[in-house]
């Protein structure tokens, strides 16, 4: 039986699932993982979807979907929806396809929620690593500071987010992509703190981040969902959703030439320091020594 402090940490944060109809063939994945490794949640689950109900046995699962009658809005608006219907302080926000391949530190997510309750200005928890130039020290051990102006400090890693300022910072046009790639740029001017997992530190949440998930561009990664289907006794077969390319494709100009469209809109000329934060980054990766 939880404590009563268990309790009430368990009343104030709530997982959010981001993902949609299309990839409800995900979910029996994502959920055996989740319930294998973290059997012991304290947090409801909530999935981010259009119309589907979700449900996992085991695991206290709903659906936050938008009524049949209502044509389906875009990522930002379902999103902030979702955010803005739970009572709860704090959100863990995942994706679908972070699929889980290790134990879960609920204990070092308590523990962000804590120096959360301790200051209010807190925004976020990254529970991955955002890279980064050099990182100011933070008082919160396995954790450093993101400065303002770094390339996603708005991203989708999993997180601990004060659900208020996840908020704030996301609009209704928005989709995933523009979402941490330009979205960035309203970090800049947000008044909360925002810190990442020191290198090294990244154990509370593990997922295969260096694929991006189980998950490239609508297709399935097979040598990270094969093995996880096959431990799970799935009946899944990756030839219906496809294989991503073991070495992933560059995008298209035309793709490119989209989304800086988008970018725009999203951040208007602030778009044009997110390009140049970007191409920064990428001559210094070039200048480090091999």
């Amino acid at each position: 039986m939880m404590t009563d402090l268990s309790t009430r940490k368990a009343e104030r944060c709530v997982v959010v699932v981001n993902s949609c109809d299309a990839y409800a063939d995900i979910w029996p994945l994502f959920f055996a993982a989740f319930k294998d490794r973290w059997p012991d949640c304290p947090f409801p689950l909530v999935v981010n979807t259009e119309s589907l109900d979700a449900a996992a046995p085991g695991l206290r699962v709903s659906s936050h979907v938008i009524a049949a009658n209502e044509p389906s809005p875009s990522w930002g608006a379902r999103l902030l929806s979702t955010l803005k219907d739970q009572p709860s302080e704090y959100v863990l926000m995942l994706f679908d396809d972070f699929v889980l391949e290790e134990q879960v530190d609920g204990k070092a997510i308590n523990q962000c929620i804590e120096w959360m309750d301790a200051d209010p200005t807190i925004t976020v928890f990254y529970l991955s690593h955002v890279p980064g130039s050099a990182r100011p020290t933070s008082d919160y051990r396995g954790f450093e500071v993101i400065p303002r102006l770094t390339n996603y400090r708005l991203n989708s890693a999993p997180a601990v987010w004060r659900r208020q300022h996840l908020i704030e910072l996301t609009r209704a046009d928005d989709n995933p992509w523009i979402w941490e790639l330009f979205g960035t740029s309203r970090t800049f001017f947000h008044h909360g703190q925002y810190f990442c997992a020191q290198p090294g530190h990244e154990t509370t949440y593990r997922y295969n981040y260096t694929t991006g998930g189980a998950i490239y561009r609508g297709k399935w990664v097979s040598q990270v969902a094969g093995p996880l289907i096959e431990r799970y006794g799935l009946d899944i077969d990756l030839r219906e959703r496809g294989v991503a390319p073991a070495q992933g494709s560059p995008r298209t100009l035309a793709e490119k030439l989209r989304m800086l469209v988008q970018g725009f809109r999203a951040s208007g000329s602030l778009a044009l320091l997110i390009i140049g934060l970007l191409l920064l980054s990428k001559l210094r990766a070039r200048k480090e020594p091999a």
